[in-house]
């Protein structure tokens, strides 16, 4: 084997495995961030139901004392009624 077919082997050997590496590590950097994509998207989604949860309790809680609160207003203004009435 000539040294000039040597050198050229061996560049065209070089090629292929800087073009192979090149495309692995691309393709690995494209799946990490495809994955870190979706942990996001499930970590956003788990967060949203949480907080929809816990907002929808707290809500349900304002109404159910906002509607007590109501009952004993009316039940004041029916005594002060009253009173106004034995006047």
């Amino acid at each position: 084997m000539q040294p000039e077919d040597f050198f050229k082997q061996n560049a065209e050997m070089w090629e292929k495995f800087t073009t192979n590496y090149m495309d692995t590590m691309f393709k690995t950097v494209e799946r990490t961030m495809d994955q870190s994509q979706a942990f996001k998207d499930k970590m956003d989604k788990a967060i949203a139901e949480a907080v929809s949860t816990t907002v929808s309790a707290q809500l349900q809680a304002t109404l159910t004392a906002l509607q007590t609160l109501q009952r004993q207003v009316e039940a004041l203004n029916e005594k002060v009624d009253k009173m106004m009435e034995k006047k």
